[in-house]
């Protein structure tokens, strides 16, 4: 949430350490116009999402705690993290299996290609002189 004063950012803080609710006290005092209406949220982390002095505390901070007020030409920011819910968690331990999955057959492919590559490169091919074999006449058959 921003907030147009340091006093008001000191006393929001201390207020949620006590436990008010940080939805509440950001629908009603954030003047952020774009995350005023929904508590504060700004949805799933990316980069670039806010200013970098935010940024910066939001990479320190373990989910569930308030910062401390952060000056920006805008004002001061409170910043809390939510912790990923357990389905976020489970899609991604999937996400990084499959993928983990399709980068070691992708090695074994490319490894198995070098090894056919290597004996192709040091084979040696001798064609036998079949007419040796050949005792009768095929001809005649």
């Amino acid at each position: 949430m921003l907030l147009p004063s340091l006093s008001a950012a000191k006393d929001l803080e201390a207020q949620i350490n006590k436990g008010g609710d940080f939805v509440k006290f950001a629908q009603r005092y954030s003047i952020d116009a774009k995350s005023k209406a929904k508590g504060g949220d700004l949805g799933p982390y990316r980069k670039g999402l806010v200013v970098p002095e935010v940024d910066v505390v939001i990479h320190q901070l373990k989910p569930g705690l308030v910062s401390a007020p952060i000056k920006t030409d805008a004002g001061y920011y409170l910043v809390m993290t939510a912790p990923l819910d357990k389905e976020t968690i489970q899609a991604d331990l999937a996400t990084r299996e499959r993928l983990r999955q399709e980068l070691l057959a992708e090695k074994r492919r490319k490894r198995f290609e070098e090894v056919i590559s290597d004996i192709r490169a040091k084979a040696t091919v001798r064609l036998a002189d079949a007419s040796r074999y050949i005792t009768e006449d095929v001809s005649a058959r």
